[in-house]
């Protein structure tokens, strides 16, 4: 009989479960890193109730706290929001904050740069790999009844070699929402 591994963790009160998706790799080993995700908090996701995709990198907007601004603020789709890469909180390091040219760092140094170009983003890892956020239509979701976006999701890395990986999304203009449906490797595409 056999098993699927997965790993266990315990954070916020919620027990989280983290099954790996084996996917094949493309050129030079380049292959996304997905999963199915379990938070017992969690509502009815796209995988059923506390389940979802993980692995699907993303800036969106966040709120700013007292310990890096010195004021607590939601979120109001202006210039004055701040931004989180996967949950993390960008810093803002040269340029003005929203604007496009400005750089950002996480603020649990990664050694990644983050760049806003005032209409997508672009993160440069330390191992030589580049994200692209936003630059497709598919991969901004809009906040609902604004035509402002909330969320960039990757929707492209590139390695130190040129080798790339194309995500793709559904959108659901609905629910305010992107779904993911599949990527490009080289010629290759998994659905």
């Amino acid at each position: 009989m056999g098993s699927t591994t997965g790993a266990l963790s315990i954070g916020q009160g919620a027990a989280n479960y983290a099954i790996p998706i084996t996917v094949p790799p493309g050129i030079s080993g380049m292959k996304p890193e997905l999963s199915i995700n379990y938070n017992s908090n969690s509502g009815n996701g796209l995988l059923g109730v506390g389940f979802g995709l993980g692995g699907l990198s993303a800036i969106h907007r966040c709120s700013k706290t007292i310990a890096i601004d010195g004021v607590k603020g939601g979120v109001n789709y202006d210039d004055n929001d701040r931004y989180c890469l996967d949950g993390q909180r960008l810093i803002a390091i040269s340029g003005q904050n929203g604007k496009s040219g400005s750089e950002y760092r996480t603020e649990i140094e990664t050694f990644s740069r983050v760049k806003f170009t005032g209409n997508h983003w672009t993160a440069e890892t330390k191992s030589g790999q580049t994200f692209e956020y936003g630059n497709t239509d598919d991969s901004k979701i809009e906040a609902q009844g604004k035509s402002i976006v909330r969320l960039w999701a990757v929707n492209k890395i590139t390695d130190a070699s040129n080798n790339a990986i194309n995500y793709i999304y559904n959108e659901d203009k609905q629910r305010a929402s992107t779904l993911y449906s599949g990527l490009t490797m080289a010629t290759t595409q998994l659905d």
